[in-house]
């Protein structure tokens, strides 16, 4: 059974990791204004930015990338995804994804859990979006 302690110890050293990660991605793209909200209670991570895309509605589209850990017993997941809100409509599209992993296997990847969530907002950031679809 894992502890509570080594959950918090998780969530701490993913924030403390993500927080560093957005300082450089708002160096990198000011223009962006990247934020980070945190909820290391429920393994919750969000970071935000302002998009320049619109879609069906001709408004300014919500974009960001979450980073979300759940267990199924003992068995952890974790997914990176990216997700687009307009008025009506939502998309999300999967860059990372573990699964049947640790808390333990995670507190040894962290640097990789981080690299892959950075590539993807940058991708995301400058991906061109179909507004037909």
């Amino acid at each position: 059974m894992i502890s509570k302690f080594e959950k918090e110890k998780l969530a701490s050293k993913l924030t403390n990791e993500f927080t560093f990660m957005v300082n450089d991605l708002q160096k990198e793209k000011p223009e962006k204004k990247v934020t980070l909200n945190v909820h290391e209670e429920n393994l919750y991570w969000c970071i935000n930015w302002d998009s320049s895309k619109i879609w069906k509605t001709e408004k300014y589209l919500k974009e960001y990338f979450q980073v979300q850990i759940w267990n199924i017993d003992e068995n952890y997941f974790l997914m990176g995804e990216h997700r687009v809100e307009d008025i009506f409509e939502q998309l999300s599209e999967t860059y990372i994804m573990y699964e049947n992993k640790t808390i333990k296997y995670f507190n040894s990847n962290i640097d990789e859990i981080i690299e892959k969530t950075k590539e993807g907002i940058l991708e995301a950031i400058d991906k061109n979006f179909e507004s037909d679809y």
